[in-house]
């Protein structure tokens, strides 16, 4: 192992995800306070020359030819142009996450000799594939599993589970703090600071003002449970007068949502669809019901930014959401692939105010007890200066 030594120069520390947005979703506040910790930060993914004003300013950021799809070839030149990157900067840790971005990584990273390989554990693809996908995807969990020091998931159920698949060792675990990605800026996620935004998003997307609107932040994929989502509100809208559906996101190019649910998305004049969007919190303002019903999910950090802003949640009873939601306290568990599960949830809220307050309130309190972003930067800061000391004292 490679003698690091934070006395004696800045620790050099690579942080690798398949595409950008994962980098501005979940990093904020992160490379600032591994910076002013003493760390020398490089950005790898996919090229975005945005994503350069959005980094600090002493951050490198290192473009690579990275795809979600699986492209042997590319894939392969993909390692290579890693590997070269790793020798030459002699990161003494490097961290990676997202499928594609953490079997590259590994790998190159494990051929460098890269002496920390954190597996950042987000989610496991696999879970949602069936027959030889299945196969494939999970020996390539396995790969990464094997050639990391540390593999940090986000959620405490999710080791066990991990475990139980044989994916690595149970001493290379370690969840940091109450589990999540990054936890939730509760300075931003307030519902107060953007109250004035409510109105404003209604009247965009000609939502009546007084209207009960569930909404979703999410990738519009049939993994999300997007064809659920859809499926049962189109089942309850005319039943619930002013009753809306606020769909934030987009479709892409894999997993694209049932034939069917798009005709519904067509025709149904309450269900408004307003793309990607990278600030969010006003949107949360505009909704009243938030419901994510996911197949599959790493922890769900839509969940804690929508319990943040004082939404009761509707989620999947699955790995992750069952850590980011109280069930019956702050919002309500449901079957994961079935619309006919959310139908009683969505509609006891939609007709309830006052159970709406209740959980909005709920869940705003357990954020702030146990969520707040500054935490968990915190104990990831002092989760990596830990690894290099241990790191030196394994050489002295």
């Amino acid at each position: 192992m490679v003698k690091i030594n934070m006395q004696k120069k800045n620790a050099k520390l690579c942080i690798i995800t398949t595409v950008s947005a994962s980098i501005k979703a979940f990093y904020k506040g992160q490379i600032e306070a591994l910076n002013k910790a003493g760390f020398t930060t490089t950005v790898v993914c996919a090229n975005d020359e945005k994503l350069k004003e959005l980094i600090p300013a002493e951050t490198r950021y290192y473009p690579v030819r990275l795809s979600r799809k699986i492209n042997p070839l590319r894939d392969a030149k993909a390692i290579y142009q890693l590997y070269k990157l790793f020798r030459k900067e002699k990161f003494d840790i490097v961290q990676y996450s997202t499928p594609k971005a953490s079997l590259l990584g590994a790998i190159a990273a494990f051929l460098a000799k890269a002496p920390i390989r954190i597996y950042i554990l987000w989610g496991l693809y696999y879970t949602g594939q069936k027959g030889m996908k299945r196969f494939v995807f999970k020996f390539f969990e396995k790969i990464i599993c094997k050639l990391s020091n540390e593999i940090i998931p986000i959620s405490h159920e999710m080791v066990d589970f991990a475990l139980s698949e044989g994916l690595g060792k149970r001493a290379k675990y370690e969840v940091m703090l109450n589990g999540s990605a990054c936890g939730v800026d509760l300075e931003e996620f307030t519902p107060e600071k953007w109250e004035s935004s409510r109105n404003r998003i209604r009247d965009n997307t000609t939502i009546p003002e007084y209207a009960i609107v569930v909404g979703t932040v999410a990738r519009l994929t049939g993994d999300k449970g997007i064809n659920e989502l859809v499926r049962a509100f189109d089942a309850i809208c005319n039943k619930i007068p002013l009753l809306y559906l606020l769909l934030v996101g987009e479709q892409e190019d894999k997993d694209r949502l049932l034939p069917s649910t798009e005709q519904i998305i067509r025709h149904n004049t309450r269900i408004k669809v307003v793309g990607w969007q990278i600030n969010t919190p006003p949107y949360y303002a505009a909704m009243d019901i938030f419901c994510l019903p996911t197949y599959r999910e790493g922890f769900g950090e839509v969940n804690l930014e929508a319990q943040a802003m004082g939404l009761p949640v509707v989620s999947t009873n699955v790995i992750g959401p069952r850590e980011s939601v109280e069930n019956n306290k702050t919002g309500f568990l449901v079957d994961s692939k079935s619309y006919e599960a959310l139908i009683t949830p969505l509609k006891n809220l939609a007709n309830d105010s006052q159970l709406r307050k209740d959980m909005g309130q709920a869940g705003r309190n357990r954020i702030e007890q146990m969520f707040d972003r500054k935490d968990m930067i915190k104990a990831v800061v002092e989760h990596r200066l830990n690894l290099l000391k241990n790191a030196d004292k394994s050489n002295d």
